[in-house]
């Protein structure tokens, strides 16, 4: 016999990070209080747990979690057949476990019937083998996630893609083994049955079966006797337990025995427990043998699956001498020579009735994503419901005495509810006239993420908050930082997705909501935007620094000394005997700038480079894009703690002018200006890159951080020539003019951008949106001019500082005019140093601007 696997002891090695679990069946409270607890005693924060829609709705009427939603996520797939695979999936950054068997998420399943478990161990990234069929077991996920999560949020999908990118090894190539496999069955895919038989090879001599459920036709054991016809056919059951129809007496060349001692224990003779192992082995004339265990049934359903209607089930199937040292070990080499089944046998069968499953509830049942003050969920799940009302309950079950307000959506319902009460709220319920027409498990998003981040991420979280604190850790802020802009393939960013990709389990019809707090009447008003990154430790960093995660404000009272104490409080203050403790504070305070600092302009040089990188065409625009929306989003985290914080001075910063100065001009020499090649891409014109990248989210937002970085920096429009200014003092005004002009062209009238640069520049002042407003005038003002160049001053009138568009281009980028000498034009390009560009003077149209036009 092969030694006894504890499931709940391989559950307490440490090392991981994450679980996936699938199950048919489960009894939460099992899960709840003995697995997960098990589990995240070892480590494991993040965890998932996938069963069968059906069983689901059983379970939520039946015995109905307590911490699923906010201590694991917990996800029903709806199958035409039955969900019925077996999974223990563990993810650790340098290590992982593939279960592959037969157990159910039981008590019985892990620790009293007589199941039958395959474990792959997989420890670091040359295990070749392993990670392939780690992989190969993602893939169906991956299926599973796409086909069968119809009416599932995306959060919810998207936690258990997590579990995935807490593998890291799981990425790149891998070579299978020959000798070992994954064999998954679901409709739409190969039959289980034509997969294991392609490892079959020659005539066969004799065949092995055991399981405890069998279709009332016997198919797949008609099946298998047809395609094989081997000389020795022997089906080994618990004729205690077994369900198989009384035809199977008269089965042809097969012959019945009785297992009731397989798998057992030297002292349990007979077994008293249930024999729930699922198996097949084969052995063919030539003495070779393959051998499949795991979570399929001798069963039409789970081995003959069709186009359209199957069971989904996962079973590992060996070949040559590790197939026939597992098979022997188990018994099965032995299943022969067992004896028939005798006619008290088949009375103990007939006496079987099946244990029918408890009827799922009449109503409807699902999932529902709670985010902030607002739950939403599968609008399709209210179809035919016309006045619905809705309920929060707890986790024991109480209502929550709090109504809610609905807005539907095309796809998805957003119902508001006050955020102390969704606090604690585990289900919503949905009742139509009185009566309960639905029942949703709330996905407390927010909850379940932060248990999903890696170490790196939780590291960084906690150096983010620490900078309104007294002990900022700023280098572990910017070091972060730092190994992003020096990542040396920036087009392989963790989570990136490139065009024309999608996410696995999108439906092409669906929108799913990037965040729940949105106003869904606004769904058909605003383009649909997508987020360039939907995965790993920079979309992390992006989106705690970016999307709401803003640090705590520690306002400081004007003319606070370092103790925060006002004018009047510091008035006949003793301070002599704090003196020492001042100077010891002040000097930490210093020493936090000037690491600060220089760590500051570490990484300005460092993204300085990457602009000149792609510059040189070293670097997509793309990578550099992402790179510099991290740089740009911790330096506006810092310079928020000027004048908030107690490390922080008063007029002193956290990024100095100079560097801000050094930065900006690096991004509006870099990338405004399209090479000679007209189809090469810009920030004011990114059509080349596709419009999944030039409406993305993440595009926006950098638009609205360069905004940001100009307002720091003081670029303003300058149209008032000063008195006996020189020529090269003119060409200075010019391309900061130029600078200016580039801002309100990449502007243009959207309103995310605006939005971005509007929370950044009001966060530190709100006198200074002023400025913000007068580049959206000036976009207004350049667009209605392009509108129609007819009305607009003929080129070779132009003036130094005039706006020239060009008459027969239509997107043609406007630009500053540097010099004009009546037959030709030049215009400022913004590039390092680059000469301007020089056209007719028929073909431009010039506009001349004043302060009261764009003021």
């Amino acid at each position: 016999m092969l030694p006894k696997l504890s499931l709940l002891d391989e559950l307490k090695k440490g090392g991981f990070e994450a679980s996936l679990m699938t199950t048919y069946n489960a009894y939460l409270p099992f899960y709840e209080e003995v697995v997960l607890r098990r589990l995240v005693n070892a480590g494991v924060r993040h965890n998932v747990l996938m069963m069968d829609a059906q069983q689901y709705a059983v379970s939520l009427a039946s015995h109905p979690p307590r911490l699923a939603g906010r201590h694991y996520t917990l996800v029903p797939l709806k199958v035409p057949g039955a969900f019925h695979p077996k999974l223990i999936f563990l993810a650790g950054k340098h290590k992982g476990l593939v279960l592959v068997g037969s157990h159910n998420m039981t008590l019985a399943g892990f620790g009293f019937n007589r199941e039958l478990t395959n474990v792959v161990r997989i420890e670091g990234g040359q295990d070749s083998a392993g990670i392939a069929l780690a992989q190969d077991v993602w893939e169906e996920v991956d299926h599973w996630l796409a086909r069968f999560t119809q009416g599932v949020p995306g959060h919810a999908r998207e936690m258990v893609l997590k579990v995935r990118e807490l593998a890291p090894w799981l990425q790149g190539m891998a070579a299978s083994s020959s000798e070992v496999g994954l064999l998954a069955g679901r409709p739409g895919a190969p039959p289980l049955w034509d997969q294991f038989l392609s490892s079959v090879e020659g005539p066969v001599s004799q065949v092995a079966i055991a399981g405890a459920f069998f279709d009332r036709q016997l198919r797949f054991v008609d099946q298998v006797n047809e395609d094989l016809a081997p000389q020795t056919f022997a089906v080994a059951v618990d004729p205690r337990t077994v369900e198989i129809p009384p035809a199977a007496r008269s089965l042809t060349n097969v012959a019945l025995v009785n297992a009731n001692q397989l798998g057992a224990d030297e002292k349990e003779e007979p077994s008293a427990r249930y024999l729930h192992a699922k198996g097949i082995m084969v052995r063919t004339e030539g003495g070779e043998v393959v051998f499949a265990s795991g979570s399929a049934n001798p069963s039409a359903p789970a081995w003959l699956a069709s186009e359209k209607v199957g069971n989904v089930e996962l079973m590992i199937v060996r070949r040559g001498t590790d197939a026939e040292a597992a098979a022997q070990a188990l018994g099965l080499t032995e299943i022969p020579a067992l004896p028939l089944l005798s006619e008290d046998d088949w009375a103990d069968i007939a006496a079987n009735v099946r244990s029918e499953n408890e009827s799922p509830p009449h109503h409807r049942v699902g999932l529902a994503v709670v985010e902030d003050d607002q739950v939403s969920f599968d609008a399709g799940l209210l179809e035919g419901h016309l006045q619905p009302t809705f309920s929060l309950c707890n986790a024991d079950g109480v209502f929550i005495d709090v109504s809610g307000n609905l807005v539907r959506g095309d796809h998805f319902a957003v119902i508001s509810f006050p955020p102390s009460a969704l606090a604690q709220a585990a289900v919503l319920e949905v009742r139509n006239r009185g009566e309960l027409v639905l029942r949703l498990l709330l996905h407390h998003a927010r909850v379940i993420e932060e248990q999903a981040r890696t170490g790196t991420q939780r590291r960084f979280r906690e150096a983010l908050a620490s900078l309104a604190s007294d002990s900022p850790n700023i280098e572990a802020v910017l070091d972060y930082v730092h190994k992003i802009v020096t990542a040396k393939d920036g087009s392989k960013m963790p989570g990136a997705l490139r065009h024309g990709e999608k996410t696995a389990g999108a439906d092409d019809n669906t929108a799913i909501p990037e965040t729940l707090a949105i106003d869904v009447s606004q769904i058909k008003r605003h383009k649909s935007r997508s987020r360039l990154l939907h995965s790993g430790d920079l979309t992390y960093l992006l989106d705690a620094l970016i999307f709401g995660l803003r640090l705590p404000e520690e306002k400081v009272a004007e003319g606070a000394d370092h103790l925060g104490r006002s004018e009047e409080e510091q008035i006949g203050a003793e301070d002599d005997e704090e003196s020492v403790t001042l100077r010891t504070r002040a000097q930490q305070q210093d020493e936090l700038l000037r690491v600060c600092h220089e760590k500051v302009r570490t990484i300005v040089s460092r993204m300085i480079a990457q602009l000149d990188a792609f510059s040189s065409g070293t670097e997509s625009l793309a990578s550099v894009t992402m790179r510099l929306l991290a740089v740009l989003a911790v330096l506006r985290e810092l310079r928020r703690c000027d004048g908030r914080v107690q490390w922080v001075e008063k007029g002193k910063t956290t990024v100095l002018l100079e560097q801000r100065l050094r930065l900006l001009e690096g991004i509006m020499l870099t990338l405004f200006e399209r090479s000679r090649h007209e189809a090469d891409a810009s920030l004011l014109n990114l059509y080349p890159l596709g419009e999944e990248f030039e409406d993305s989210h993440d595009v926006a937002r950098l638009k609205g951080l360069i905004l940001w970085l100009a307002w720091d920096c003081g670029l303003t429009l300058d149209l008032q020539k000063p008195f006996n200014e020189d020529r090269e003092a003119l060409q200075r005004r010019l391309k900061r003019n130029a600078m200016v002009l580039a801002l309100a062209q990449m502007v243009r009238t959207d309103e995310l951008v605006i939005d971005e640069a509007r929370e950044s520049i009001g966060s530190l002042t709100v006198s200074e949106l002023d400025w913000l407003l007068d580049i959206q005038k000036l976009a207004e003002q350049c667009a209605t001019l392009r509108a129609d160049t007819m009305k607009l001053q003929p080129g070779d009138g132009a003036e130094p500082g005039d706006i020239a568009f060009h008459r027969k281009r239509e997107n043609w980028d406007l630009r500053v005019v540097a010099s004009n000498d009546g037959h030709w034009v030049y215009l400022i390009r913004l590039g390092k140093d680059v000469q301007p560009r020089v056209f007719k003077s028929d073909l431009l149209a010039v506009a001349r601007l004043n302060e009261q036009s764009v003021g």
